[in-house]
């Protein structure tokens, strides 16, 4: 069984690639076979952190159907254990695929011979980047202690939240359409109460509500905080952990506290990274604790959330509202 593992991010800057590619080395090294997957596909550059050349077909080729099979777009890399699959962003558009293109790859993801596809997906609120945020209960995101990445974080989690929660329902369904007039309703400049949401909607469709909370306390995000200095900074992330347990109803689990280390912008520079630089490091020593954590998961593919063919543009509504915050 592949275990699908998205590591998303809600603003750039955070090392959510950085920690991507050292989180694939250390569970290879843990005997397991492991695909890391570029799915940053309007700015893919995973390769680069590699020291790999942007010389192969990626997700580009199989998208635009130049490639058949997904798995003629895997790599060697200097891990035996360890495949990588490149993104693309040389075709105009790539960025914007439809639902079936998403559904084909997820489908072709899952027959691959490995034990995780770890999904370094691109940061922001964007339909598809939520989309295959949620195709596991325990997806992973990735923040930093400032202020702003925080609240970008919570805000991320709100969007994938709603997205979660419309999934239920099917598309055109009485139940969406509640979901849409109470986002269309929404007072400009505050902020729309995803608990109160999911209460009306359970109170007035009693079976499918009942069945949507149900999936809902399923969902447990994971997290990670990046560049982390003082105790202060801990506190940071106890405060997103309880803030989004207070406004989404959404227990979320922290899987890795990584220290700021200036050998991460080194090992970018180099194409190197700092799993194989410098492996003794605490940056390093703490990806290895995140990989410890996450061996204790299975990571359940959503069946419930796979995409509908009906509800192209309803996220777009939902990433404008939510990619500046509360």
């Amino acid at each position: 069984m592949v275990n699908l593992l998205p590591i998303a991010s809600g603003k750039g800057g955070v090392g959510k690639s950085s920690i991507s590619v050292n989180l694939a080395i250390l569970l290879a090294r843990q005997s397991k076979k492991v695909v890391l997957a570029d799915f940053d596909l309007g700015g893919a550059n995973l390769h680069t952190l590699l020291g790999l050349k942007n010389n192969h077909a990626g997700l580009g080729n199989f998208i635009y159907k130049q490639t058949a099979d997904i798995s003629e777009l895997l790599q060697d890399t200097f891990e035996p254990n360890l495949k990588f699959i490149a993104g693309d962003c040389l075709y105009p558009g790539t960025a914007n695929i439809n639902q079936g293109t998403k559904r084909k790859i997820i489908k072709g993801l899952n027959s691959l011979d490995a034990d995780y596809v770890i999904m370094d997906l691109g940061a922001g609120t964007t339909y598809n980047t939520l989309d295959f945020y949620l195709l596991t209960y325990n997806s992973i995101l990735v923040s930093t202690p400032e202020l702003t990445s925080v609240m970008n974080a919570y805000s991320f989690l709100k969007a994938a939240a709603f997205r979660f929660f419309m999934r239920q329902f099917k598309a055109k369904s009485d139940e969406r359409r509640m979901i849409d007039e109470y986002i269309a309703g929404s007072t400009s400049g505050t902020e729309m109460s995803f608990l109160e949401m999911v209460t009306k909607v359970c109170k007035k469709f009693k079976a499918t509500g009942k069945a949507a909370r149900a999936e809902l306390e399923k969902y447990r995000p994971q997290a990670i905080m990046n560049m982390g200095q003082t105790a202060a900074d801990l506190e940071m992330a106890k405060r997103l952990r309880s803030l989004v347990m207070n406004k989404l109803g959404i227990k979320m689990d922290f899987v890795g506290f990584l220290p700021k280390d200036e050998g991460v912008s080194y090992a970018v520079a180099l194409r190197s990274p700092l799993a194989v630089t410098a492996p003794d490091c605490k940056f390093v020593q703490g990806v290895g604790t995140a990989v410890t954590r996450i061996l204790e998961h299975t990571y359940q593919y959503n069946e419930l959330n796979v995409f509908d063919s009906e509800d192209e543009d309803d996220l777009e509504v939902l990433g404008n509202e939510f990619e500046s915050g509360e």
